[in-house]
């Protein structure tokens, strides 16, 4: 089974293409005035968030689940972030599919939107700070400088939300910060270039790791803390 190494490729692929779809948007709003071209950004950021929820619970399954020791369980930390941000697009994924349904009210309420995201990285960050902790020496040979520059990237993106939070909370309305001022929606996009390749080192450098540890990993028993 490989479909961890599968799913870090896709991850990889759906990161960058959300991302520049973000940017370009922010540098040239004019071109999302077609709500096809609307449906279309929200149908690849949506793509993006399943499949890296998708990888987090493969993540769980191929990769933390051979592992004795804590990185197992909190392991679910990034699956339930994930997951929660996931849910999310489901409102927008409603729009593009033109569907009239029930959404709970919970996830209606912008506070959530403000909030989840936060919530998420936090969650995210608190694994790689265990993960860190738990590797083996194989691991910190390989992943140790690409963690911590993940625990970077995901810092960034903290700050980022800490943001979108204060000013809901100084204007109880809700807007990503794309939709902000030009000069906030501008003047972040360099702190967000820089979270998204911080985070794609970790990435890129897992995917190879995995090469050598479904030779060696799986077969041999797994890494043990």
């Amino acid at each position: 089974m490989m479909y961890l190494r599968k799913l870090t490729l896709v991850v990889i692929v759906g990161m960058i293409a959300s991302f520049s779809v973000r940017a370009w948007g922010t540098v040239f709003p004019g071109s999302f005035h077609s709500i096809a071209v609307v449906k279309v950004a929200i149908l690849i950021h949506a793509f993006f968030m399943v499949s890296h929820f998708l990888f987090w619970v493969m993540f769980y399954r191929e990769y933390a689940s051979v592992r004795e020791g804590m990185l197992k369980r909190a392991c679910l930390l990034p699956v339930v972030g994930s997951f929660a941000v996931s849910c999310l697009y489901l409102k927008r994924l409603l729009f593009v599919f033109g569907i009239d349904g029930a959404i709970p009210t919970a996830l209606m309420h912008p506070c959530v939107d403000a909030l989840v995201p936060l919530v998420s990285s936090l969650l995210h960050l608190i694994f790689f700070v265990i993960f860190k902790r738990s590797m083996v020496p194989e691991e910190v040979r390989v992943l140790g400088r690409p963690v911590v520059s993940m625990m970077a990237g995901i810092s960034l993106f903290l700050v980022l939300h800490v943001l979108v939070l204060a000013n809901f909370i100084a204007t109880d309305r809700f807007h990503w910060l794309e939709h902000m001022s030009r000069t906030a929606a501008v003047g972040t996009l360099p702190v967000i270039i820089a979270a998204v390749c911080l985070m794609l080192v970790f990435y890129c450098r897992f995917c190879r790791f995995l090469d050598v540890w479904y030779k060696r990993g799986i077969g041999g028993g797994g890494l043990q803390e």
